[in-house]
């Protein structure tokens, strides 16, 4: 059989292109595969939008002072794997859709401005994000934390959604308008 010399060439430049576009190629979907599926293992974090469009996820820990007498948010927890996993997806959206773009989530001055502190607050009713500490305090106080009722006085335990953290993303970074916070009570805290 024989081609022309234009077919031939476009079938070359498929070719490349097919390469370029999956570094990696077959040995990517074979690594995939090959992972155990095992219900208590974290789900594996998806690409985050380039690195110019949002700053490197930060890491989750408790906070000091977090009182987990049944260490229902323990690191290996369900709850506390969930509240990743749900924090992931948060910061994904948050960055394809553009609300971390030029309005970054961590402040650069806390202690540690790679890690989110889980702080449990029993009567909030939201959750929040802010530097936590007193600016004349100790350096090693200052740090950001998410604020959210993780355990309750009666003693639940509540994860929160990532809808929920979505939004705090979004009132922490950027915020709402004058006139929708008076319209709306959008990031308005209580």
């Amino acid at each position: 059989m024989r081609m022309s010399l234009p077919a031939i060439l476009l079938l070359s430049l498929l070719a490349a292109a097919c390469q370029k576009a999956a570094p990696g190629g077959n040995e990517t979907a074979a690594a995939s595969k090959a992972e155990p599926a095992t219900p208590s293992a974290p789900a594996p974090k998806a690409a985050a939008a380039p690195a110019s469009d949002c700053a490197p996820e930060p890491k989750l820990a408790l906070a000091r002072g977090f009182a987990d007498p049944r260490k229902a948010f323990a690191p290996d927890a369900p709850a506390f794997r969930q509240t990743q996993a749900h924090f992931d997806a948060a910061w994904r959206k948050a960055c394809a859709s553009g609300v971390l773009r030029g309005h970054p989530l961590m402040d650069p001055k806390a202690a540690q401005p790679d890690t989110l502190f889980l702080k449990n607050a029993p009567d909030a009713n939201d959750a929040a994000f802010y530097r936590d500490g007193d600016d004349n305090g100790p350096a090693a106080d200052r740090v950001m934390v998410l604020e959210y009722f993780f355990l309750t006085a009666d003693g639940a335990i509540h994860v929160p959604s990532a809808d929920d953290l979505g939004e705090a993303i979004f009132c922490a970074a950027q915020g709402a308008s004058e006139k929708e916070q008076e319209e709306t009570g959008r990031c308005l805290v209580d």
